[in-house]
């Protein structure tokens, strides 16, 4: 299939008034999006060729952090496998799973410090975008390509992206992830964040699958504790 969009779409070397408005959306979400966490209901998959697929669910609660120096980070914690609460010190195989959605994914293929590295094409409520080629020192590989769905205001609804397994596997990153986006209210501000995701990894014979829907987000405080401390 050949890469395009309708007529009325128009390549972009920099960004356009849609890149620009999720761009922004994206340095303010990184800037000032607190601690949470989220329930998380999740359906894992991996087949190999000619074997039977291995598919479990289970329930986790989700946890985001902000580090001094502003990155988010993830971390999930298991509650229940396959519809049974689990217990400390139990160990539950998981095909696979998929993090980083809360903290990467296409809103950062928009940020203004990436735009170097793709080319992007905008339509009437869509945003495709394609690594650019011969371009160096980019966090996604060379393969990346997909696009952005947003509504009649320009907010993100939907994004998709796609590698190339080999690419894929270098990156340690998926071959296929869809995600939609909603609006999550934390601290009495609106943020766009993941409602749903999908995603895929191809490596050979090999697929595994992963499919996750949040809800409940909530905020959440990081504390330490500093034990044995004596006044000089």
């Amino acid at each position: 299939m050949a890469w395009g969009i309708a007529a009325c779409g128009h390549a972009q070397d920099s960004g356009g008034p849609l890149v620009k408005q999720i761009a922004a959306e994206s340095a303010e979400y990184r800037r000032s999006l607190p601690n949470f966490s989220c329930e998380e209901e999740v359906k894992s998959s991996g087949q190999m060729a000619g074997t039977r697929k291995f598919s479990v669910k289970f329930g986790a609660v989700v946890r985001v952090v902000r580090s001094a120096e502003g990155k988010l980070s993830e971390e999930y914690a298991l509650q229940r496998y396959m519809g049974k609460p689990t217990v400390v010190g139990e160990r539950y195989p998981i095909p696979t799973y998929a993090e980083g959605g809360f903290g990467r994914g296409v809103p950062l293929i928009f940020a203004e410090e990436n735009q170097r590295c793709f080319v992007y094409k905008e339509g009437r409520d869509r945003v495709q975008f394609q690594s650019r080629p011969g371009v160096t020192g980019c966090v996604e590989p060379p393969s990346t390509k997909g696009v952005a769905y947003v509504d009649a205001s320009g907010r993100l609804l939907r994004g998709e992206t796609h590698r190339e397994p080999m690419d894929a596997v270098r990156a340690g990153m998926t071959t296929l992830t869809k995600v939609d986006y909603g609006t999550v209210e934390l601290g009495g501000k609106e943020y766009r964040m993941p409602v749903k995701m999908y995603a895929e990894i191809k490596a050979g014979s090999v697929v595994k699958t992963f499919e996750a829907r949040y809800s409940g987000c909530e905020l959440f405080k990081v504390s330490v504790t500093v034990k044995d401390v004596r006044e000089p």
